[in-house]
């Protein structure tokens, strides 16, 4: 069935696919090394950006590498690689008492593009997501199991591993004409977008302006959208295998 698709999906994972305590994980993380992060600064510098990059903004914008005395680049990457470990053990940890939720509206969606031969990938800033997604069962499978592709964690950038995930969905299914990126973050919608893809945003909690479809339930899409998307055309560059 899935040699004849047209469209594919991506999907970004936290906030989407799965409620997962990666703010929380971070908020704890910053008050143990001495700073305070609210929601407005997770959602605009660390939400959808790569663990490293988020762990940069934090220390960098509260102040932390002056407070810690990493003013040498040898001792900032040093912290950032001590800083960002010790959120990473905490989400970890969290994740081991089932600290999560799955949304049963966005995996009803994935089932039910995947029942007429789209693919999806799964695409996600972080490393965690292919382990968590792995955990969660939906029906006898895996969550993991659900996508034809995983590039998760894989490339330095959201944007990097949007386009690694569209490289590996056109190598195998050559045919596809539109890539659908679903998104909860600002970052990863404009990402998305640089990349000529159209994007579902997804607005549980932030406003998505940019975005080419906005929504707030997984009710309100149907696959159809999708095609009909594809066929009046994006109002950007149309992504080909040359510019992925």
């Amino acid at each position: 069935m899935m040699g004849m698709a047209l469209v594919a999906v991506i999907w970004d994972f936290d906030g989407v696919l799965v409620f997962t305590p990666h703010e929380e994980a971070w908020k704890r993380a910053a008050e143990k090394y001495g700073a305070s992060i609210d929601h407005s600064f997770y959602v605009k510098y660390v939400s959808g950006k790569p663990r490293y990059e988020g762990a940069h903004n934090i220390l960098q914008l509260t102040g932390l590498y002056e407070k810690h005395g990493a003013t040498t680049n040898e001792a900032r990457e040093k912290l950032l690689r001590e800083f960002a470990e010790f959120k990473n053990n905490i989400v970890n940890e969290m994740f081991d008492r089932g600290e999560y939720t799955v949304n049963d509206g966005a995996i009803e969606f994935l089932l039910s593009i995947r029942e007429l031969g789209i693919p999806s990938a799964l695409a996600s800033a972080s490393k965690n997501a292919p382990l968590l997604a792995a955990k969660v069962k939906v029906g006898g499978l895996r969550l993991i199991d659900l996508f034809e592709v995983n590039s998760s964690g894989k490339a330095p950038t959201k944007k990097e591993v949007f386009r690694l995930a569209m490289r590996e969905l056109k190598g195998k299914y050559p045919q596809i004409k539109a890539f659908f990126v679903v998104e909860d973050a600002p970052a990863g919608v404009m990402a998305a977008k640089e990349l000529g893809a159209f994007v579902l945003g997804y607005e549980r909690e932030t406003i998505l302006k940019e975005a080419d479809i906005r929504f707030e339930d997984f009710r309100e899409l149907s696959p159809k959208v999708l095609f009909e998307l594809a066929e009046e055309g994006s109002p950007n560059v149309p992504v080909s295998i040359s510019r992925v």
